[in-house]
C-alpha cells in the first residue's frame, strides 16, 4: 500500500472505514437472518472466487452480481451488505491484505446503497420480498440490479484511476461497459433465486442456480480469453514483421501509442480505441510480403525496388481483410500512405475520402519515423519532427490531426531516441529510402537534381 499514491491510499482507507461501519451496523441491527446470510454468502464466494480480467488488464470482474441482487431482495440492505462483504475472502487470495479489505468494503457498501435505493422505489415490497406484487416490483428490481452494478464498478474504477495512468473513460469503456449488458442480463438469475426462495423452495434455491452461475462465469472467461487471443495474434504478426525489418523494431507499438494519443485528443470514443490500436500495430504488416533484402538494403532503392515496397499497404490489407475482429482496422492499414492532397498511394484518395484511422496513423507513423534512429540517420528531436509535420500539414497530412498530436505530446510527452538531434537530414540519404518520413519529399527534390533524375514520382 505504501507504493500507492497518497490520494489512492486515502481513498482505499475511506472506503474500508465506510465498509467496516456498514458491516458493524448490519451485524448489530438485530434483523439479519444469519442462516440465510451463510447460505447466500457461500454462493457469493463461489461466484466471486475467480477473477476475469478485462481488456484494460487492470480491472477484473466476477460472476457474483446475481447473488448480490438476490441477497438484497431477500435480506434487505443490511443482509445484502453482509453477504457481499464475503468478497474480501474471494479471488486474488495472494493479493495484499488491503486489497481484500477494499474488495469486501466496496462490495458491502454497494449492496447497502443498492438495497436502500430498492426500498425507495415505487413497487418495492416494504414488508419483504415474499409480499411483492408482480409485475409491479420488476422496475424496482431492475433499478436495484443496475445500482449495484454501477456502484460496485465505480468504487473499483476510482482506485484504478488513482493508481494508474488509465483514465476513467478508458476504465469504463474498456473494462466495465463491455461487461455491462451481459452482467445485467444474467443478473436476472438473482431474481429467480429470490422468487424460488420465497415461493417455498427456500435455501435449496441457491443450489438450483449453481449451474447457470458456472455457465455465466465460463462465458465471461471465454470472452476475456478471446481478447487475449486477439492480442497474441496481433503481436505475433508484429514480431514477424520486425524480424524482417529490424531497423523498425518497436515502431509498430509506438505508432499505435501515438495514434491513441491523437485520437484521445480528438475525443474519439473509447470503444473505438482498441480497433485503432490494432490498426496502428498492424499498419506495416504488409512488409511480410516485401523481400527481406529490400527492407534491409543499406543503399538507395531503385524505382522497381521502391515500387515493391509501396505495395505493402495493399498486401497488408489483403492479409488481414476478412479477419472479423479487425473490422475498421483494415482500412487504416490499406490507406495509411494516402495523402490529403491526393498524391499518396495505393488509391490516390484525398481529404476526407481517406478513412479516419488512416489519417491518424499517417501522422503517427511519420512522427515515430522521424524521432527514431534508422540505419542511415539518427533520430530527430520531438521539436524537429513537429516542425516537419506542420510543414506538410494540409498537403501530406490532415492538419487537425497534426495539431492534435502536438497538443497531446505537449501534455503526455514523447520519448525520442537518446541521440535525437535537430540536424538537417542529408537528402541523398533519404531519397527512395524512408517512405514514412515526410522529409523524403523535400529530399527527393534535391536528389533528383543532384543525380540527374527526371522522373520526379511521389516517393513519400
Amino acid at each position: 500500500m505504501r507504493d500507492m499514491p497518497r490520494s489512492a491510499q486515502a481513498y482505499v482507507l475511506a472506503v474500508a472505514c465506510a465498509g467496516l461501519a456498514v458491516v458493524v451496523a448490519a451485524s448489530v441491527s438485530g434483523s439479519v437472518n444469519w442462516a440465510a446470510v451463510a447460505v447466500l454468502g457461500a454462493l457469493y464466494w463461489f461466484a466471486d472466487s475467480r477473477e476475469i480480467i478485462t481488456r484494460t488488464g487492470v480491472l477484473g470482474v466476477s460472476a457474483s452480481s446475481p447473488v448480490a441482487l438476490a441477497s438484497l431482495l431477500l435480506l434487505g440492505a443490511w443482509g445484502g451488505a453482509l453477504v457481499c462483504a464475503v468478497s474480501a475472502l474471494a479471488y486474488a487470495r495472494h493479493a495484499a491484505w488491503f486489497k481484500h479489505v477494499f474488495n469486501g468494503a466496496q462490495a458491502a457498501l454497494s449492496a447497502a446503497l443498492a438495497g436502500g435505493i430498492y426500498h425507495l422505489m415505487p413497487g418495492a415490497a416494504q414488508d419483504g420480498f415474499a409480499h411483492a406484487s408482480f409485475p409491479a416490483v420488476l422496475p424496482a428490481v431492475a433499478v436495484a440490479g443496475l445500482s449495484y452494478f454501477v456502484l460496485n464498478n465505480l468504487f473499483v474504477a476510482v482506485v484504478v484511476r488513482l493508481t494508474t495512468d488509465t483514465s476513467m473513460r478508458a476504465v469504463w469503456w474498456n473494462g466495465i461497459a463491455e461487461m455491462a449488458i451481459p452482467s445485467l442480463g444474467y443478473g436476472s438469475i438473482g431474481l429467480i433465486v429470490a422468487v424460488l426462495w420465497v415461493g417455498g423452495v427456500g435455501p435449496v434455491a441457491a443450489l438450483l442456480v449453481l449451474a447457470p452461475l458456472v455457465i455465466a462465469r465460463w462465458a465471461f472467461e471465454q470472452y476475456s480469453q478471446q481478447h487475449a487471443a486477439y492480442d497474441a495474434t496481433v503481436r505475433s504478426l508484429i514480431q514477424a514483421v520486425e524480424t524482417k525489418d529490424y531497423y523498425t523494431r518497436g515502431h509498430s507499438e509506438r505508432v499505435a501509442s501515438a495514434s491513441i494519443l491523437i485520437a484521445q485528443q480528438l475525443g474519439m470514443r473509447e470503444d473505438r480505441l482498441e480497433m485503432l490500436r490494432y490498426a496502428g500495430m498492424l499498419h506495416d504488416v504488409g512488409k511480410l510480403g516485401v523481400p527481406t533484402k529490400l527492407l534491409q538494403k543499406t543503399g538507395p532503392l531503385d524505382d522497381d525496388e521502391f515500387a515493391s515496397i509501396k505495395l505493402h499497404p495493399t498486401r497488408g490489407f489483403e492479409m488481414v481483410n476478412g479477419i472479423s475482429f479487425l473490422e475498421e482496422a483494415t482500412l487504416g492499414i490499406r490507406h495509411h500512405h494516402e495523402r490529403v492532397d491526393g498524391l499518396g498511394y495505393p488509391d490516390g484518395l484525398a481529404g476526407d475520402e481517406i478513412p479516419e484511422f488512416a489519417r491518424l496513423i499517417a501522422v503517427a507513423d511519420a512522427f515515430d519515423s522521424m524521432t527514431s534512429t534508422r540505419s542511415y540517420r539518427g533520430a530527430r528531436s520531438v521539436d524537429a519532427a513537429i516542425r516537419e509535420l506542420r510543414r506538410w500539414a494540409g498537403t501530406q497530412f490532415d492538419a487537425g490531426m497534426v495539431e492534435a498530436l502536438v497538443v497531446a505530446v505537449g501534455i503526455s510527452g514523447w520519448q525520442a531516441s537518446v541521440d535525437a538531434t535537430d540536424d538537417v537530414v542529408d537528402p541523398a540519404l533519404l531519397v527512395y529510402r524512408d517512405h514514412d518520413d515526410p522529409s523524403s519529399d523535400i529530399a527527393a527534390g534535391f536528389a533528383f537534381e543532384a543525380f540527374g533524375i527526371r522522373d520526379e514520382q511521389q516517393v513519400s
